[in-house]
C-alpha cells in the first residue's frame, strides 16, 4: 500500500518537521534530491523527500541500502539553520527520535528499541540477539564553519519478509523488519508521522540538548560491548577493546587490554563475539 499524502499533509501541515512533502514513486535516492532542495533558499527547514522505492539507495560509509517496492520507509529530512542545539547532538537526534517513533507507533516494542553506535537502530533485547531495523546517514552543508543545513536519510525496515532482507555485515546484527519481527504487516504512514513528531518535538524543547544526549546514551546497546573500530571500509580493524563510554559530542570511548583508551569520532564497529 501506498503512503497516504493526505492523511500525512493533514496531520503534518503544522509540524516542524513534514509541512512540506516532495514524494516519489520511484527514486535513485532521496539524499541527492534532499540536497538540491535544501540548497534553495525557499525550502523551509523541516521539509522532507519520501519515496516508495530507491533504485540506488545508499547507507553509512557507501554502503547500499535496498528494499522492494513500498515495503520500507524511506526519508531525507532536511534541517536548516539556527539549530536549537550544538551540530554535533544531530546524529543523536536521529537515533534517538527513531528509536521513540518506532516505540510510539508499536507501543508493544517498549524497551526492545536500542542503538548501536553511531546510528544502526536494533529490534531485540539486548545485543546479543539485536537485528538492525533501521539506518541513519547524516550529511551537512558548511559555510567556513557555520553549518548551514544537514539532512537525516532514514531507512526503516517496515513490511519485508524474511527473504527480502538483504544479507547483513560480518560481525554486525542481521537485517530484520517490523514485520518479521512482529508477525504482522504495518501502515508506513503512521509511522512516518510519528518520525517527524518525534523529531519535531526534540528540536522545539530541548535547546540545551542535555535531555537528548541522557536518551541517546541511555539506547546505546554498545556500550559495554567487545568491539573493532575502523574508520573506512577498506581498512582493517584499527582498534579493539571494549566500548566503555560516550564524549559529550558523541564519540566513543574504547579501552584495549592495557587500559589504552581511544576516543573515536566516527567509524564502523564491529561486535566481537567471545570465540574472536
Amino acid at each position: 500500500m501506498q503512503l497516504d499524502l493526505q492523511q500525512l499533509t493533514r496531520e503534518l501541515q503544522h509540524s516542524p518537521v513534514g509541512h512540506t512533502i516532495d514524494y516519489h514513486g520511484s527514486i535513485a535516492s532521496t539524499m541527492p534530491v534532499a540536497h538540491h532542495l535544501a540548497a534553495q533558499p525557499l525550502t523551509r527547514s523541516g521539509t522532507i523527500v519520501v519515496a516508495e522505492e530507491q533504485t540506488a539507495g545508499r547507507g553509512r560509509l557507501q554502503r547500499q541500502w535496498e528494499a522492494p517496492v513500498g515495503e520500507a520507509l524511506l526519508v531525507s529530512i532536511i534541517l536548516k539553520a539556527p539549530f536549537p542545539f550544538a551540530p554535533m547532538q544531530l546524529p543523536m537526534l536521529a537515533g534517538v527520535a527513531t528509536a521513540q517513533a518506532l516505540e510510539r507507533f508499536a507501543p508493544a516494542l517498549q524497551g526492545q528499541i536500542g542503538l548501536k553506535w553511531p546510528n544502526d537502530v536494533l529490534l531485540g533485547h539486548n545485543m546479543d540477539d539485536a537485528g538492525k531495523v533501521a539506518g541513519i546517514l547524516l550529511e551537512s552543508t558548511f559555510q567556513k564553519t557555520e553549518l548551514l543545513y544537514a539532512i537525516f536519510g532514514i531507512g526503516i525496515n517496515v513490511n519485508q519478509k524474511v527473504a527480502a532482507l538483504p544479507v547483513g555485515q560480518p560481525n554486525a546484527p542481521r537485517p530484520t523488519s517490523l514485520r518479521s519481527y512482529m508477525g504482522q504487516s504495518f501502515e508506513r504512514t503512521t509511522l512516518l508521522i510519528a518520525l517527524c513528531q518525534s523529531l519535531g518535538e526534540y528540536l522545539t524543547a530541548d535547546p540545551s540538548g542535555v535531555e537528548l544526549s541522557a536518551a541517546w546514551r541511555s539506547r546505546l546497546w554498545t556500550l559495554g560491548q567487545a568491539v573493532s573500530v575502523r574508520e573506512n571500509l577498506d581498512s582493517e580493524p584499527v582498534f579493539t577493546g571494549r566500548a566503555v563510554d560516550v564524549t559529550a559530542d558523541g564519540g566513543l570511548v574504547v579501552e584495549d587490554e592495557n587500559g589504552v583508551q581511544r576516543i573515536f569520532a566516527a567509524g564502523d564497529v564491529s561486535i566481537r563475539t567471545q570465540a574472536s
